[in-house]
């Protein structure tokens, strides 16, 4: 979907707008979950030419969460977001704190492709598994789920209902397929 509105529109905007594969379950387990102190700290978009370029800020909550908050424009979204890895393979989850925004809590996944000097990051790909899922059903466990359109009429989304351990074996299962990941989102620090 057209670089995933680029990413560059806001992970909030993402989300809000229905383009982002969302999870019910974690994608990570706490033996999973490494804090990484090169995290910390203000991030913006690295080829942003707007004077007011969307804001990544990660700040420390406990040893194992970070709180994000996305700045874009005026509009800012707060997260509970946890490093972690699988198989020497970085990636965040990401869960809304304000979750009377969304439908029930809902996981959000990236992956981390770089951290230093800048930080790249990459959504799962929201078009290329909804077009997997209507090819194979069974690829991985999800709900299908009502919604309104622009034009009034009804389309369907989807969420996955998999549990951790099997979401994690479709995240490795498709780490090199590179239409299951999104263009990067390059964030330098501030």
């Amino acid at each position: 979907m057209k670089r995933i509105l680029s990413l560059t529109a806001g992970l909030a905007l993402v989300l809000l707008t229905g383009c982002v594969t969302l999870s019910i379950y974690p994608y990570y387990t706490s033996k999973d979950v490494k804090f990484d102190p090169a995290l910390l700290g203000n991030w913006a978009e690295a080829d942003n030419t707007n004077s007011r370029p969307q804001t990544w800020s990660f700040e420390q909550i406990n040893a194992q969460t970070y709180r994000l908050i996305v700045m874009d424009n005026d509009e800012k979204t707060e997260f509970d977001t946890r490093l972690f890895k699988l198989k020497n393979h970085a990636f965040l989850d990401c869960l809304p704190r304000k979750h009377e925004d969304f439908a029930s809590p809902c996981h959000v996944l990236l992956r981390v492709d770089r951290l230093q000097p800048i930080l790249e990051l990459r959504l799962l790909n929201y078009d290329w598994l909804r077009k997997l899922i209507e090819k194979q059903p069974k690829a991985i466990r999800h709900a299908l789920i009502p919604q309104a359109s622009k034009q009034g009429d009804e389309t369907e989304g989807f969420v996955l209902t998999a549990e951790t351990a099997e979401l994690q074996n479709f995240i490795l299962k498709h780490l090199e397929t590179k239409e299951a990941w999104g263009d990067a989102l390059v964030l330098k620090r501030q």
